[in-house]
């Protein structure tokens, strides 16, 4: 196993009051960590507590970050990379480190485990690996598609998902046992033609997918049907988690950011007004998730009252993906997937102000 530490950084923190409101962009001038006026729907948020959010550790040599989980608040994973290699990092609750990813695996894009010697990540042109405690390994998922979301119950059953957004079909694989088997998606589970499907979360045996044209698909353990998110669900959603089958929050948008809430029964999604395409979300709790998205932006969301709040922006980069470790910190990365592939990592905490 090779091992390279990454030096941490005297932390800094970009704070923001927990104030709703809405979000300047790096077009409109502001530097990172500045907040805008509230916007004519700002609602007042908590008082008292701040979002303290401080850099991880140095990137200045990661490629870009695009996907993180952990399996404990001290067993925590990042992955990335450039085009041609994927890479990955790993928190030890103390240090962040580079673990070695076989040569020839592509970018690496998400990361998802069932325990400290058990996490598989998935990525472009069809990358596949899995951590065994020890070290990465190459696993064939039967594509050269781009993978972009793994999700599953258990490491006998992942579920991948990925496809050319630009042509060709949405694609679903079921890893099961080992085995990998293409999972049709039948024309009246895709009225809206998506071409690519981005991410799979789950909870008490099923599953949903956030892709493209504001597709958000269900299986309910038996067959797989399309849902309607409403009528501002007309672009890409990105990414979605949840706390419970009645508590789910995707997120997505490409010109304007959208967030879509699942109930139990019915998906509602709105378009907070000046906010960008959004691409991470976490859950914190039944009544926040964390999002984030383009040009750095972050914010809290509860989808109990429909308030997000604006945290600020913390890099010029874009936020790709969000992972709360339920001990009060939430790991936030991204970067920049084009030349030269720049990363970002940063933590969250919130402090009583």
């Amino acid at each position: 196993m090779q091992l390279t530490s990454v030096p941490l950084l005297v932390p800094f923190a970009l704070t923001a009051a927990l104030v709703a409101g809405c979000a300047g962009s790096k077009e409109s001038g502001e530097s990172p960590g500045t907040t805008t006026e509230p916007s004519e729907t700002g609602e007042t948020g908590r008082n008292g507590p701040t979002a303290v959010w401080t850099e991880a550790f140095d990137t200045s040599s990661a490629g870009a970050l695009s996907g993180v989980w952990g399996h404990a608040p001290d067993d925590v994973w990042i992955v990335g990379g450039v085009t041609e290699q994927g890479e990955a990092y790993h928190y030890d609750g103390a240090e962040w480190t580079q673990v070695a990813v076989p040569e020839g695996v592509g970018l690496l894009v998400w990361v998802y485990g069932f325990a400290t010697d058990d996490v598989w990540a998935v990525g472009v042109d069809g990358a596949g690996a899995h951590w065994d405690g020890v070290e990465w390994s190459i696993v064939n998922f039967g594509t050269t598609e781009d993978l972009w979301g793994v999700f599953g119950f258990s490491n006998d059953d992942l579920w991948i998902v990925g496809g050319d957004p630009n042509e060709g079909d949405p694609l679903i694989i079921r890893y099961n046992a080992g085995t990998p088997t293409v999972v049709p998606v039948a024309a009246s589970e895709n009225p809206r033609g998506a071409k690519s499907l981005f991410k799979v979360w789950g909870i008490d045996g099923e599953l949903y997918i956030t892709g493209q044209t504001g597709t958000l698909l269900h299986w309910d353990g038996v067959e797989w049907r399309f849902e309607s998110g409403g009528p501002e669900a007309n672009q890409d959603f990105v990414s979605l988690w949840g706390s419970g089958l009645d508590r789910i929050v995707a997120v997505g948008g490409r010109g304007n950011g959208r967030i879509a809430h699942w109930n139990g029964t019915t998906w509602d999604t709105v378009a907070p007004s000046g906010i960008g395409g959004l691409n991470a979300v976490t859950m914190v709790s039944p009544t926040e998730a964390v999002v984030g998205g383009v040009n750095g932006y972050v914010g809290s969301y509860d989808p109990s009252t429909g308030i997000l709040t604006d945290e600020g922006f913390l890099t010029f980069d874009d936020i790709h993906a969000a992972w709360y470790d339920g001990a009060g910190t939430t790991w936030a990365v991204g970067g920049n997937f084009l030349e030269p592939f720049t990363g970002v990592a940063y933590s969250r905490r919130v402090e009583d102000g």
